[in-house]
């Protein structure tokens, strides 16, 4: 069973998995119109996807509460001395990393949660990644974890926030439901393939994605202090939310456009009135009608 096999596996039992989710949610901007539930599906785990991969592109992982961690595993090589290194002081920062670029190298993972563990008869085990001993919360599951948040997600395909946590909680249960069931799942983000055939647990990480992760300068991205407390402080969200592939997952209709279309679909629907199916009436031109006198 694939994501869409999943999405009519949740609507066609709605006593098992109610919320909002079933039903046709109105849209936050009104030049949108309404969609059917399984497009509401299909928009809101594509926003879901591109969320997760724009944080690890950004070097932080992401925790989805009872399915799992999408992190990433760093791989360091042993470092020379400095003595035979050829350390030079007087050089650049940026070209004393890139000389350090090939030390590092990551791994992306995914680390089931333990409520969907409970499920799987084999999984990746818990020594997937190593967990750093200054991290001593239950939820850290890698470097720099994230919960997956609702609100960009919503902003992007327009709808509602609670709509985007039905969806999710819907989906992780079904997910759990079928894993039980025996049902073999391939379940497809774009930037990862996770299956389940028989219980048992992979999942595979595309390549250009594992690319692109790669060329990132990760340890630019460890080192918040790099960049100003200034320019940290006077950001605004708006200049941080342009920059993001969410913001570009839809495009804006225009809204004179659309109340144009609007106001021609309400003229051929007034056109295409049937004036023979209308109420017959016995209102004759010859008969008198009193109309009632005017106080003035």
């Amino acid at each position: 069973m694939n994501l869409d096999d999943i999405y009519n596996w949740i609507l066609s039992h709605p006593q098992n998995y109610p919320g909002k989710q079933q039903e046709s949610q109105p849209r936050t901007v009104q030049s949108y119109k309404p969609l059917e539930p399984k497009a509401q599906f299909h928009i809101i785990i594509k926003a879901t996807a591109e969320y997760i991969k724009e944080k690890m592109l950004n070097g932080n992982g992401v925790n989805m509460k009872e399915l799992g961690a999408f992190t990433m595993e760093v791989i360091s090589d042993y470092v020379k001395p400095l003595q035979h290194s050829g350390f030079n002081m007087t050089q650049d920062l940026a070209i004393q990393r890139a000389d350090r670029k090939h030390v590092h190298q990551i791994r992306p993972c995914f680390v089931p949660d333990n409520a969907f563990k409970y499920f799987l008869a084999r999984y990746p085990g818990k020594e997937e990644i190593t967990k750093p001993l200054s991290q001593h919360s239950i939820y850290q599951k890698g470097f720099g974890m994230n919960f997956c948040n609702a609100g960009p997600i919503a902003a992007s395909s327009y709808l509602g926030k609670d709509v985007v946590q039905s969806v999710h909680t819907s989906l992780i249960k079904a997910i759990h439901d079928l894993t039980r069931l025996g049902h073999d799942l391939h379940i497809d983000f774009g930037f990862i393939k996770i299956s389940v055939q028989n219980r048992d647990l992979k999942y595979k990480y595309d390549q250009s994605f594992i690319q692109r992760l790669n060329q990132t300068d990760y340890e630019l991205k460890m080192r918040k202090s790099d960049l100003g407390t200034s320019q940290h402080w006077t950001t605004t969200y708006q200049e941080k939310w342009s920059k993001s592939t969410l913001n570009n997952l839809l495009t804006r209709p225009n809204p004179n456009q659309v109340q144009e279309n609007y106001e021609k679909s309400m003229a051929l629907k007034i056109m295409s009135l049937d004036l023979n199916t209308a109420e017959q009436t016995n209102y004759s031109k010859k008969q008198k009608v009193q109309l009632p006198t005017l106080n003035k």
